[in-house]
Parts: structure tokens; sequence; C-alpha cells
């Protein structure tokens, strides 16, 4: 395992869930870390006040954030090693019953922002790879990327689109010296369902009625430390258990998804709603 004292990683989405524990695991290993959110005034609260930890108010939609963003990393520390993709939205509902704006949204930052800002990144990475041996490349990703269901068919899609994404990037970089891993949970207790339908906490107390359930974005962060340090890129699952839900993409295990959820829309639909609305009232 390779220690994380002093590299330099760039997190996206710090200000809470799997990010916040995520930039306070690395900053705790030695790690410089610069983290970005959508919102300033809540990230500053989350984690500015930990060591070694700068923070940025940026969306990683935005182009001209994503440049903004690696030139800050670069201003502050003059080299990246590290990236950690974590920012996401998530929409609940079946596809004909989401906007337009929200569609776009859902691609522009779980797909569209990890594709660009790596774009971006790579040409520091490899030089880090090349100076010091090794960098990294890293998405929180899902298990709804092995196995797609409704409500989270939008979301699902992103998912799988970037584990597509790392798996040719490795057959890019591997021999350069970058690692490319995939961190893929189950349902984590975060509040990404709040954020994606609009309606981010505004503080930690506000918080506390808009998480899912799940288990918690320590187990996340843990798995994160421990691919940054790995010697070889890897794909995990969180909890190892996980993995089970690629059995739901072979045959005929996906056939029976197929003729069993497109006859349950309905109750898809209304549990969706119900889920969000307990969220985000």
């Amino acid at each position: 395992m390779t220690s994380l004292h002093d590299r330099v990683v760039l997190v996206t989405g710090g200000s809470a869930g799997i990010g916040r524990a995520t930039v306070a695991r690395l900053a705790a290993e030695g790690a410089r870390v610069v983290t970005c959110a959508r919102h300033g005034d809540r990230l500053r609260e989350a984690v500015g006040r930990l060591p070694r930890v700068t923070t940025v108010e940026a969306d990683v939609a935005a182009a001209g954030d994503r440049g903004a963003l690696v030139a800050r990393v670069l201003a502050e520390h003059g080299r990246l090693d590290a990236v950690v993709h974590n920012a996401g939205l998530a929409w609940a509902s079946l596809v004909e019953d989401m906007p337009d704006d929200v569609v776009e949204g859902v691609v522009a930052t779980n797909l569209t922002g990890v594709v660009e800002l790596t774009r971006l990144a790579l040409p520091h990475l490899l030089a880090s790879a090349r100076e010091r041996g090794r960098a990294d490349v890293l998405a929180v990703s899902s298990v709804a990327a092995w196995s797609q269901v409704p409500p989270l068919t939008v979301y699902s899609a992103t998912k799988a689109g970037v584990d597509g994404f790392l798996k040719g990037l490795r057959r890019e970089v591997t021999a350069r010296g970058v690692r490319v891993h995939s961190v893929n949970p189950f349902f984590v207790s975060t509040e990404w369902l709040a954020r994606g339908h609009g309606h981010p906490p505004v503080s930690d107390a506000d918080a506390r009625g808009r998480l899912s359930r799940g288990i918690s974005p320590d187990r996340v962060a843990d798995a994160v430390a421990t691919c940054l340090g790995a010697p070889r890129s890897r794909t995990v699952g969180v909890p190892r258990w996980s993995g089970v839900v690629r059995l739901g993409e072979v045959t005929p295990v996906n056939r029976a998804l197929d003729a069993v959820l497109s006859r349950s829309t309905g109750v898809i639909r209304r549990l969706a709603a119900r889920s969000v609305d307990e969220r985000i009232g």
C-alpha cells in the first residue's frame, strides 16, 4: 500500500455525505485535499476547518468551473496526484415523468463532469506519475451501474457510463503509472435524493430529516482511501456482498426483471413519489 501522506488530492462534492467523509479521511491520512461543492457556505462549514484542506465553490457540471478548479489546485500545490469524482445528482421517477432540464443536469454532473474533469486533470496526473511513481483517478459510482432498475433509470445509466469510461481509461493510462478505480456503493445514508430534487439541506441540522436509508458514508470513504493506496487499479463494491447485484444482468434473471418491473410501473411511481416527499417535505 502507498501512503497518502503529502499527496495532493482533488475531491468533488465535499460538503456532505460520502464526499465530506472522504475529505476528512484523506486529511487525517496526511493528504493535501482540495474539495469543491456548489454551495460554498455549506462546504466551508463542513470541512473548511480541517487541516490541509482547501475549499472551492464550483459546479462540476459547468465547463468554466472545471477549468478553474484544476487551476486552483495547481496554484495552491503545484501538482495534482489524484482525483476523486464524488459529486452526483439523483432523481427518482419514471423516465416519462422527468423534466428535460433535470435529465440534462443529472447527465452533466454524473457523467459529463467526470469525463471532462478527468480530461483536464490527466496531463497533470501523468506528470505526477512520471515524477512520483503513481497517480490515481477514482469515481464513486454505484451498484446501480451494474443493474439498472426504475425509478433510477437515468441515474443508473450515468453510473454505467462512468464505469465504462473508467474501464476504457485504464487501458489508456495503466502502463503510464495512473491507477483507475471505481467504488460502487449500495444504498448510503446521504442527502443525495433531497439534493437531486432541488432541496439541498442548508445545515447539518436541516439534513437529519432528509437522509436516505443506507450504510454510513464512512464505509465508502474507507474504500476510497484503500483504493488510493492500492498497488493496482480496483473495482470495489461497498459492502463487499453488494457485488451480488451483478446477477441482475445475467440471463435469465435480467429477463425476469424486465417482465416483473415493467408490469409494476404504477407501484414504482407511487413508491418513488413517497420516498421523495419524505425527504423534501
